[in-house]
């Protein structure tokens, strides 16, 4: 009973190492400082407030290099603080503080971190440690603003290294800083607490390399639910399943269980005693026959998809649960159902498929005990799954209403790259000038509006009733959120873009549909994944053929076409190296001959090994192939790297070294490793890289020299350079690139501003940059804000991740609002980023 994993083929690994600076749980509140729930309980671990230096030096010991800690107060605040001397020690990578402890952190669902730290944009992002035995807890978040902040770290941010004991047997603390822009700086620490919060979001507990392979799917899903309920208003703490036996639930009113792919005797044992003890349970997909009858549900049963688009929406009804919403979206592709048994168990949601047809499956089931959901929540429509899961817990425990409305109000101001109402209000007084005489009467309808539903939420306040004030508050914020897209600037020479995963566009064969809305939006370029390393959406004399391209046709003949006819570029993006689509026969061959890579501990990688020189042939050969087949404007390289610091350590890349620096190593792999030759072999495995965008690109030219090329890489450099072989900046230098797309795939405004401006600085304007936006992790008018950003900045355009069937209705329309208003031209036209 597998979930299929909602894999992103693109910067999933740079959004781990630039970490995360939103708190999935938090509320915001004033200047976009995150605001606890009103009812969460905080239990302090250190106060920073030491007596003098010895005793803080004794309590937080300094590694390495590291400057050791002092005391400090300052304007009502004490604490700690030591200097990050990351110009002073170029080669420091991070600081390092250790603290002692003896903890029991079972029932904690996070921690908050009172901190600042001048300039900000020293710090790439911070970490926070919990040592457990012989293993560390870990998660990492990025500053959120400048001065005086609060970090939250769910433990659904936290992943393992090592074999932790458990979070009850807590016995160090680690605090780190890694480096950002190589400046010196100051860090002040002046609270560490750990969280507790009514809701309870249970995760499967790290199991380290025998993990499942579901755990991944499980973590993302958690946060995901995670941050909808942040939405909401409410703190839900992320409580490990093997923990709950040792009393992690606690006295919370509800338990989440986003998705638990096996769960043990002890683990139900656990949810049967809190149940007993009033605990309201929501359960989603998985359904062992013990939880079923705890919920009051019976006969559990896995059930398949027969053909995609059955299970495409759920309708809901219940007249009883107030604001559920009456129909969501929600493509999935097996489901587990079950049936009402006891404690007033009753099915509130059905399955609808593609073509609003009912399919006589139940999708959501409501008994006194509890909730379950017959999938795990994906990604598509985030309103109605949000407004779902509040209706719930409403229900179940009413006392809840009285938060989300209170959030729902406090929420209103939160608009695209603004923190509360006097900022938005002035960004549309400011902006409204400078916008044409139609856009400003459109303006002042909007405006209009925003004032009739103020008027219509202090109506409804004053009753009191929650679940109006949540939806009247929506209204008003909508409104608001209506003027701040209509007031944008919309440049009309700027690179606009967008990814597409899928190589389909937002439609499965209707590339005509999907190129007349993105020009409707005023985009101008497309950047389709049309091929892999042993996957193509065309017919290739080279690679094996997709599913897509045999039910739906040519994919990119059918992509260029509609997008010409629309004036949009097709830049074609091949995910290189990377094997992981491939047919398992093309697999095996690749495998038995020799050609994929192998990790530094003797492993296999589904990777293409660089240093081959047929794996180089195909690599090229395929990239090529695609510009001489069809018009398009353009080639994308992607994953163009390898896949991590532990590869590649195949024997044919020992031989290939040894030959190009004429000598034998020693000791293989570990001189190349962390040895005398770690850092010649790192830089022989940047050329590795380098050689098939610079071969590439000298053959393109030669074929169709107005071509462009340009690539999607790692945000953070240099240490892709060192971490994966993506030495990019290089490339711009050598002019092996038209422009460039840098994943900035972050939810802090602080750190996406941090990274765009190095980016810059680096390219020097030699090419145009345009920033990725990591739109699947943001609302439509935070990805608009992050735009506005990115252009205040100066860069010279964006690139938006991703164009599917959800971001065409949101992201999409949202932007042609008013980012992209009038039509553009790409700066890459004019070979310069400054004209």
């Amino acid at each position: 009973m597998k979930a299929r994993r909602f894999g992103l083929a693109i910067g999933v690994a740079v959004a781990l190492l630039a970490g995360d600076g939103r708190w999935p749980w938090a509320v915001m509140g004033e200047a976009g400082q995150p605001k606890r729930p009103m009812s969460v309980k905080e239990s302090l671990i250190d106060g920073f407030d030491y007596a003098d230096a010895d005793s803080a030096q004794r309590a937080w010991r300094a590694e390495g290099q590291t400057p050791a800690v002092q005391p400090f107060q300052e304007a009502g605040k004490r604490g700690i603080q030591f200097a990050v001397p990351f110009a002073e020690l170029p080669k420091l990578v991070r600081t390092v503080h250790d603290r002692q402890a003896q903890l029991d952190l079972a029932a904690a669902g996070g921690f908050a971190l009172e901190l600042a730290v001048q300039p900000p944009e020293v710090v790439g992002h911070l970490s926070l440690y919990f040592r457990s035995g012989a293993g560390w807890y870990a998660a990492g978040k990025g500053l959120r603003q400048t001065g005086w902040q609060t970090l939250y770290f769910s433990k659904a941010d936290f992943g393992v290294e090592g074999q932790p004991a458990g979070w009850h047997k807590i016995d160090g603390i680690r605090i780190s800083i890694w480096r950002g822009t190589g400046q010196n700086g100051l860090c002040r620490l002046a609270r560490l607490a750990a969280l507790q919060h009514p809701i309870a979001l249970v995760i499967p507990a790290g199991r380290g390399k025998k993990q499942l392979d579901e755990m991944d799917t499980a973590r993302e899903t958690a946060s995901r639910v995670a941050e909808m309920l942040a939405d909401l208003g409410l703190g839900a703490d992320a409580v490990e399943d093997a923990d709950l036996p040792h009393g992690a639930l606690g006295d919370r009113q509800a338990a989440v269980l986003a998705y638990l792919p096996r769960m043990e005797e002890p683990v139900l044992e656990a949810l049967e005693a809190y149940v007993q003890k009033g605990g309201k349970l929501i359960v989603c997909y998985s359904l062992p026959p013990r939880l079923a009858k705890l919920l009051g549900l019976k006969n559990p049963k896995y059930v398949r998809e027969s053909r995609h688009g059955q299970f495409a929406q759920v309708r809901l009804e219940a007249p009883e649960v107030a604001w559920l919403p009456r129909l969501v979206r929600q493509t999935s592709w097996n489901i587990t159902t079950a049936e009402p048994e006891s404690y007033g168990a009753r099915v509130i949601g059905r399955w609808l498929d593609d073509w609003d047809q009912p399919t006589g499956l139940p999708a959501l089931l409501l008994s006194e005990r509890g909730a379950f959901f017959s999938h795990i929540i994906l990604p598509d429509d985030p309103e109605g799954k949000k407004q779902m899961l509040a209706a719930l817990l409403g229900y179940l425990v009413p006392s809840l209403w009285r938060e989300m409305a209170q959030a729902a109000i406090e929420r209103i101001g939160q608009v695209g790259h603004l923190a509360d109402r006097a900022s938005v209000e002035k960004f549309l007084a400011e902006s409204q000038k400078a916008l044409p005489a139609e856009v400003q009467k459109e303006l002042a309808q909007r405006l209009a509006r925003l004032a009739e539903a103020d008027k219509k939420l202090a109506a409804v306040q004053a009753a009191g009733k929650g679940p109006e004030i949540i939806e009247t508050a929506r209204q008003v914020g909508e409104a608001l959120v209506q003027a701040y897209l209509v007031a944008q600037p919309s440049p009309q020479r700027e690179g606009r873009a967008i990814w597409n995963h899928s190589g389909a566009g937002a439609y499965e064969g209707d590339w005509e549909r999907t190129a007349k809305e993105l020009a409707a939006a005023g985009f101008n370029m497309v950047l389709p994944n049309m091929l892999w390393a042993g996957l193509a959406h065309y017919p290739s004399e080279l690679l094996p053929q997709s599913k897509l391209c045999k039910e739906h046709g040519d994919q990119v003949a059918q992509c260029v076409a509609a997008c010409h006819r629309y004036g949009l570029e097709v830049h074609v993006w091949k995910v290189n190296w990377n094997l992981s689509t491939a047919p398992k026969d093309f697999l095996e061959k690749m495998q038995s001959a020799g050609r994929t890579q192998v990790s530094v501990d003797g492993k296999p990688i589904d990777w293409l090994c660089p240093s081959h020189p047929e794996n180089f042939q195909l690599e090229r050969d395929t990239m090529l192939e695609v510009l001489r087949k069809y018009p398009i404007d353009g080639l994308h390289f992607d994953y163009i790297r390898y896949p991590h610091g532990q590869a590649c350590y195949c024997q044919g890349c020992r031989e290939r070294f040894e030959k190009e620096r004429g000598a034998k190593v020693a000791r293989w792999p570990e001189d190349c490793y962390q040895g005398p030759l770690r850092q010649e072999y790192r830089a022989w495995r940047c050329r590795q890289i380098t050689r098939l965008v610079e071969a590439v690109r000298q053959e393109a030219k030669r074929i169709r020299p107005g071509m462009k090329i340009s690539a999607a890489v790692f945000g953070a450099y240099p240490d892709c350079r060192e971490s994966i072989g993506q030495d990019w900046v290089a490339w711009v230098q050598a002019g092996l690139l038209d422009f460039v797309c840098p994943m900035d795939y972050t939810q802090s405004d602080l750190e996406f501003q941090n990274l765009v401006r190095r980016q810059l600085e680096l390219v020097g304007g030699r090419i145009p940059v345009y920033p990725g936006i990591g739109a699947w992790r943001l609302s439509a008018d935070r990805t608009v804000g992050q735009v506005y950003l990115a252009r205040q900045l100066g860069a010279q355009g964006f690139t938006i991740f991703n164009l599917d069937n959800e971001s065409i209705q949101t992201h999409v329309p949202a932007i042609g609002a008013g980012a992209g208003r009038q039509r553009a031209t790409p700066l890459h036209h004019t070979g310069s980023s400054s004209q």
